[in-house]
């Protein structure tokens, strides 16, 4: 590890133990200089304060100033929380699935808030089982790509079965931040199409630990 690394790596740690703090990534250029900062944190404290805790903590270890520009906060929140409001989900716009021979694409477009949306494409072999992996792992990278890399997830397993007669798709998701990897399980009912059932229990199994807000 050279030094320009180590700086990066010092520079996380401080970080990853600010309160509030659950996972960093630095971006840096090629000459070792902070391009950009993503921080993934909980709700329990605003997004300035934590942005202000990075900037002075940086400043009193290192010396180092830092753009606040260059900080950017995904903020993981409790659906279960009183009061929360709903709209601020990852929600489920469209999912395709297409086959061709032996391979299969499947495409997944979420939306967030007030209409940013987010895209994942996974593909692999066409089998009817790979199906509900593909379309969940698609459903993953466009959660990944909401939250610029912070967090990365895998699919464990995802299966149909009958639940009080009722078909029932439940997904294990892998969540894996800098520090910590967690196994968060969803289910959803299917009502319409298996494909949708299989990414609301993806989102499912993420909202049920966190909902994301990117501030």
């Amino acid at each position: 590890m050279n030094k320009d690394d180590e700086k990066i790596a010092g520079y996380e740690e401080i970080i990853k133990k600010i309160n509030g703090v659950i996972s960093v990534k630095i971006i840096a250029s090629d000459e070792g200089r902070i391009k950009e900062i993503h921080v993934l944190a909980s709700n329990k404290r605003s997004p300035k304060q934590i942005v202000r805790d990075i900037e002075s903590a940086i400043l009193a270890r290192f010396g180092a100033e830092i753009d606040h520009k260059k900080i950017s906060i995904a903020q993981i929140h409790d659906e279960m929380e009183e009061g929360y409001p709903l709209q601020y989900r990852l929600r489920l716009k469209s999912v395709d699935f297409k086959s061709s021979g032996p391979t299969a694409e499947a495409r997944v477009d979420l939306v967030y808030g007030d209409g940013q949306e987010f895209q994942g494409v996974a593909r692999g072999a066409a089998s009817t089982s790979n199906r509900y992996r593909l379309v969940a792992a698609a459903a993953l990278f466009a959660v990944e790509e909401f939250l610029n890399g912070v967090c990365s997830f895998a699919v464990e397993d995802v299966l149909p079965i009958t639940l009080a007669k009722r078909e029932v798709i439940v997904a294990g998701v892998s969540m894996i931040t800098n520090t910590d990897e967690e196994i968060l399980v969803g289910a959803s009912l299917v009502k319409r199409d298996y494909s949708d059932a299989v990414v609301k229990a993806t989102l499912n199994a993420l909202n049920r630990k966190l909902t994301i807000l990117n501030s």
